[in-house]
């Protein structure tokens, strides 16, 4: 079976339903009073379906405890499992095409026309994290943070600390957050070696480390200003740096005539496919702000994100949501829409002429091209006869990209060489 850790990254940052956190620092409410000596417990479920592709069940328990001295411990268990196709970066070709699944001992084929599917993508993973939040004095506290996630063939763990300081006669807080993270990557039947072609299930893979290692670290500086009792500003900057192995071992980039557009025969398969092949470092910069209204009961949530790092990816992320207050329940519909630009090492295909000279790094992974996606959602929460709070959350995720970019060739011109996708995301939360 295929195990796309990439892919699950990017699912699952999908099912995040909180923005703008500084590595959990604004996230962290405070207790009602009643139940300082009990635990505040949220439990939800999540179902993620793509049209045709991807589907993920996602069931979370989040609790917290606030003790005497308004420190608050709070732990995190998610378990979520993904079934479903994933696109292997490969173009759509007039003819059918067979790839060989990553194991090295099973083969798929592609019908003509179709974009390229490995139907047997799943994984299921289990994610551990905790904090502990505590004061220093007055005006300034420490959030400790830990986590460990595991997959079939991804592990990760880390650690994260935030300082919070409260000044202006606290209409202000200073944030800043540090965070480390070690992963170990264990593709299956072994990480590719990068621009090799693949092999046919008959012949020798040409594959490297059963084991692969990257390492992350993150810096986030965050100021928030109430403005007055009704208006709220956040702004973030954040520098994220990691090292280490960043290839997708299940991605391939087609090899294709410098005329028709048609595959070329590999070494022993019907089409030349090369392996993903990434710069060993990444760099990226974030700016973040965040304005939250009140409008009576009622009230509403802006903000904007810009990232760009040099890989050569421009982001813009939008998000606004507005909640509406009845006696009992609240209605609350949102919007979100995002668009980068494509890596500078991404090609949809590459001619026969330009393999020759190919250079260090290639990539197909559609997530690295230039996008866009919207997502239209709507939550309804409300209380149980006892108080406690139950919603529902529904959204609408699309996303599209440049389906027939100019530089296609021949046959090219023909598929769409960005495979598009939506999806519906239903969450359902019950807090006690």
């Amino acid at each position: 079976m295929q195990l796309n850790h990439s892919t699950n990254k990017n699912i699952r940052k999908l099912l995040k339903t909180a923005t703008g956190c500084l590595l959990g620092a604004s996230c962290v409410a405070n207790a009602d009073e009643n139940s300082l000596s009990g635990w505040e417990t949220d439990i939800a479920i999540l179902s993620y379906t793509e049209t045709d592709r991807v589907s993920a069940i996602e069931p979370t328990i989040n609790t917290k405890k606030t003790f005497d001295d308004d420190s608050i411990l709070g732990i995190k268990l998610v378990v979520d499992s993904l079934t479903g196709a994933s696109p292997n970066g490969a173009t759509p070709s007039n003819n059918v095409q067979t790839f060989t699944r990553p194991s090295g001992k099973g083969s798929y084929q592609t019908a003509s026309g179709e974009t390229p599917l490995d139907d047997t993508f799943q994984d299921t993973r289990i994610s551990l994290s905790g904090s502990y939040q505590h004061d220093i004095n007055r005006m300034d506290k420490l959030i400790w943070g830990a986590n460990v996630s595991n997959e079939f063939d991804f592990f990760s763990t880390g650690g994260s600390l935030s300082y919070l300081h409260d000044f202006n006669h606290r209409l202000n807080t200073l944030s800043l957050g540090l965070s480390m993270e070690y992963d170990v990557i264990t593709p299956q039947g072994g990480s590719p070696i990068a621009l090799a072609q693949m092999q046919a299930t008959t012949s020798t893979q040409p594959k490297l480390n059963d084991t692969e290692n990257k390492v992350l670290g993150e810096l986030v500086i965050g100021l928030t200003h109430i403005i007055n009792r009704e208006t709220i500003a956040q702004f973030n900057y954040g520098y994220a740096q990691s090292s280490g192995y960043h290839n997708d071992p299940y991605k391939v980039t087609s090899v294709v005539d410098n005329l028709t557009g048609e595959s070329i025969v590999g070494d022993s398969l019907s089409g030349t496919y090369l392996y993903d092949s990434r710069p060993d470092s990444r760099n990226r910069h974030s700016f973040y702000s965040q304005l939250k209204h009140a409008f009576g009961a009622d009230s509403a949530e802006v903000s904007y994100r810009y990232m760009f790092d040099d890989w050569g990816i421009n982001s813009h992320t939008i998000e606004l949501s507005y909640q509406k207050n009845f006696d009992d329940w609240y209605i609350q519909p949102s919007l979100r829409y995002y668009t980068q630009s494509a890596a500078n090492f991404y090609r949809h295909s590459i001619t026969e002429t330009d393999a020759a000279n190919i250079g260090d790094y290639l990539s197909s992974d559609y997530r690295l091209a230039e996008m866009w996606s919207t997502t239209i959602g709507i939550k309804v929460g409300f209380k149980t006869p006892d108080g406690n709070k139950n919603s529902i959350r529904l959204a609408y995720y699309y996303q599209d990209g440049n389906t027939s970019p100019s530089d296609a060739i021949g046959i090219q011109k023909d598929y769409e060489l960005f495979p598009t996708l939506d999806a519906v995301i239903v969450q359902y939360t019950y807090s006690f």
